[in-house]
Parts: structure tokens; sequence; C-alpha cells
């Protein structure tokens, strides 16, 4: 009866793991996204899947263009092909990044940091996704999402296109992905800065905002710490 009772209470509150889930699509005939490539690629992205728990599927569109020599890669997410609904981050299903083909020795750029930094902007950190655009203050100059305030220490520098962290105002020591210049050879990780704006416009985030029991399940919490009371207690008695 005892192994009963265990188990029951292991099982209390348990509910099926969430899975973020990214998919590649799009490059199957462009020679930039060789099989290095790829899994580099896919690296970056899973660095998303493992903090991420929305149980939804991201589809992003590779591509190649050329673009100016000072651009590296472009990445957006689709909530702008949503219409008539309010947009929020379930509203983005896909989206896409382009890099930049004719980028003269783009070989001495970080593909796995280049990648983190433009997964950001697909996942809304972005200018003109209304849940990052709602907590810019000071007329887009800071983001104020209490999670960054939380992480950085106040209200986190913007640049003037209102999509990166402003790495030319910074009063911390944090390197987050999200500053919107790289340096031949830098290597960037998402910092805790990184997700805690992704958690301030609606993401699921793993240490951020874990989801509260509901009344029911402390219920069931609390009457399972008094079965194992009692359980103690009896083994107690019988010592």
């Amino acid at each position: 009866m005892k192994k009963t009772f265990l188990a029951l209470i292991c099982t209390v509150g348990a509910s099926p793991a969430l899975a973020l889930t990214i998919n590649f699509t799009g490059y199957e005939d462009n020679s930039f996204f060789g099989t290095e490539q790829l899994g580099i690629l896919n690296w970056a992205a899973s660095q998303y899947e493992e903090r991420i728990e929305n149980d939804m599927t991201i589809n992003i569109a590779l591509s190649t263009e050329t673009m100016s020599d000072n651009i590296l890669a472009i990445g957006g997410p689709n909530w702008q092909w949503v219409v008539g609904t309010d947009i929020s981050v379930t509203n983005i299903t896909g989206g896409s990044i382009s890099f930049n083909a004719g980028k003269s020795g783009f070989s001495n750029y970080d593909l796995y940091s280049i990648t983190l930094h433009e997964l950001g902007h697909v996942f809304g950190i972005i200018n003109g996704f209304d849940p990052w655009n709602k907590l810019l203050i000071d007329g887009g100059a800071y983001f104020s999402g209490e999670y960054s305030v939380g992480v950085y220490g106040g209200f986190v520098p913007i640049t003037a296109d209102g999509s990166h962290w402003d790495n030319h105002r910074w009063n911390s020591e944090l390197t987050p992905s999200m500053f919107p210049s790289f340096v031949p050879g830098e290597v960037r990780s998402l910092s805790e800065l990184d997700f805690a704006a992704l958690a301030d416009i609606g993401w699921q985030v793993v240490g951020f905002n874990a989801p509260i029991p509901e009344p029911e399940t402390w219920a069931m919490l609390l009457a399972g710490l008094g079965i194992v009371g009692s359980v103690a207690a009896r083994r107690r008695r019988a010592a």
C-alpha cells in the first residue's frame, strides 16, 4: 500500500512536456547551405528549442541574396501576413532568414552567432511586432519589459532602428546576441537578457515565466504531502 501512495505522489501535477520545433526550409537547391552550414543552423535553433516551451512548430525559409556590403543577414517573422487578428507570439508560425551571398569574406563571420541573432528577429525582437513595440518607451529609446529590466538592472537601451540592444549606451557586462553588429571572428551566445525579452513579449521561457499551479493542483499537492506525512509518522511509531 505504501508503494502505491508514493507512486501516486510522484505523478501529482505531472503534465506532458511542451515542445517547440524549428524547421528550416527552402535551402535544398542553394549551394550556400551545405551539410556543415545546416548543422550550424540547427545547433543555433536548438538553443531556442531548449528554453522556449510553447508547443508549436516554426517553419523558417532560408535564402540568399546580394545585399549591401554592411549587411550579413536579414531575418523576421511572418506575423505581417496575419490579417484581422491581434498580433501575438501565437501568430508566429514561421519566418525567414536571408544571408548576404555577396558579402566579401562572409566565412570570416561566425554563422552560429549570426543565426542566433536572426532567429531573435524571427521570434519577435523586431520593430513593428506589436508585443515588442508596446514595451518600447521614451520614443523607442528603451525597452521596458519586466523580465528584461530585472536582468539588465534598468530600462534597456534600444538602437534607433528599434530592433536591437544599443551597445553604445550599455552599462552591463552582458554581451547579448541582439547587439546590432558583428566583427569578424566574434562568437556570441544567447544571453539571459535575450531570453528575458522573449518572455516579455509573450513566449513561455524556462527560467522566467514558469506556470503557477492551478488551485486544484495545489490541493492535490497538499494532499500528497499529507500522505507522505502520515506514512512517515507510521514509520516513526513502528520504529
